[in-house]
C-alpha cells in the first residue's frame, strides 16, 4: 500500500474510545452507511486499512472555547451523483460528508502533529500560487474544490476537473486530504459514535440495512446484548464491543 505525508497520523494502535449513552450517540442519516465499502481490488486487503492512530471520537457538539471553530480548510470532490466533503476545522476536528449510493457522516480529532501536517501540505501560499488557468475547468458530472483558509479568515480556492492531469503543486496539497478521506470513509471504529456506547434497555439503534432496534436487555457479566427489530420480527445478539459494527447510530428521537 502506498504511504503519503497523510499517514503521519496511521498505526496499528486502536485508539480509545469514550463512554457514553445514547443520548451522544448521532442520529442516523436517512439512507445512511456505516462506511464505504472495502476494495477488493489493487490488491487491498482488510490488513492494508491502517487506523488512526492517536485520533479521538468528536462526540458531542464540538465547541472550542464555547464557540465554532474555525475553518481551516475545504475539500470537496463530485463524480456523477457521488459527491465527498472533508473540512479541517482548528483544534484538529475533521467532519466528512459524503452523498450518492449512501450517506456517511463522519467526524474526529486529530493530533496536533497530524494537523500541522495537513497545514503545511495545503496552504493558502501554496493554493495561491496555482495559477487557474493551469487547471482544467470543472464539468458539470467532475469537479473538485480546494479552499483554504488564511488566519484573518479570508481564504484562496480553487475548482478544477479531477479527471484530468494536475500540476504537481496542486496534487501534493490534495493527494493527503484524499488519503485522509479514504481513510475516515472505511473506517468503523473511531469515526463512529456507536463505538463505547453504553447500552441500556429501551435505547433504539438503526442498522446498515435501515431497520430499527430496540436493546431488550444487557446480559450481566456477558457484555451481550439482546436487540428486537422493530421492522420485523427478529431478534439479535450482539456483543457490546461489536455493535458498532452493524449499527449507524441512534433512531431519531
Amino acid at each position: 500500500m502506498r504511504l503519503s505525508a497523510a499517514t503521519v497520523l496511521f498505526c496499528a494502535a486502536l485508539p480509545a474510545l469514550a463512554q457514553h449513552d445514547i443520548t451522544q450517540v448521532e442520529t442516523a442519516p436517512e439512507s445512511g452507511a456505516i462506511s464505504t465499502p472495502i476494495p477488493t481490488t489493487r490488491g487491498y486487503r482488510k490488513y492494508d486499512i491502517p487506523d488512526l492512530a492517536g485520533a479521538r471520537q468528536a462526540i458531542g457538539t464540538q465547541l472550542l472555547d464555547g464557540r465554532l471553530r474555525k475553518p481551516i480548510l475545504d475539500f470537496i470532490t463530485a463524480e456523477g451523483s457521488v459527491e465527498q466533503r472533508i473540512s479541517v476545522f482548528e483544534g484538529g476536528l475533521v467532519v466528512v460528508n459524503m452523498s450518492g449510493g449512501a450517506n456517511i457522516r463522519k467526524k474526529l480529532l486529530i493530533p496536533d502533529d497530524a494537523l500541522q501536517s495537513y497545514v503545511r501540505s495545503a496552504s493558502p501560499e501554496g493554493l495561491r500560487s496555482i495559477r487557474p488557468d493551469s487547471l482544467a475547468a470543472p464539468e458539470a458530472d467532475r469537479r473538485s474544490l480546494l479552499r483554504v483558509y488564511d488566519v484573518d479568515g479570508t481564504f484562496v480556492e480553487r475548482a478544477f476537473n479531477p479527471s484530468k492531469v494536475l500540476p504537481k503543486g496542486l496534487g501534493d496539497q490534495i493527494e493527503p486530504l484524499r488519503d485522509l478521506l479514504r481513510a475516515i470513509s472505511e473506517d468503523r471504529a473511531v469515526t463512529s459514535s456507536v463505538a463505547g456506547y453504553e447500552p441500556k434497555a429501551g435505547d433504539e439503534l438503526v442498522a446498515d440495512d435501515q431497520k430499527v432496534y430496540r436493546v431488550v436487555r444487557v446480559v450481566d457479566g456477558a457484555g451481550v446484548v439482546e436487540l428486537k427489530c422493530l421492522d420485523a420480527p427478529t431478534t439479535i445478539f450482539v456483543t457490546k464491543s461489536d455493535l458498532h459494527l452493524y449499527f449507524v447510530g441512534a433512531n431519531r428521537r
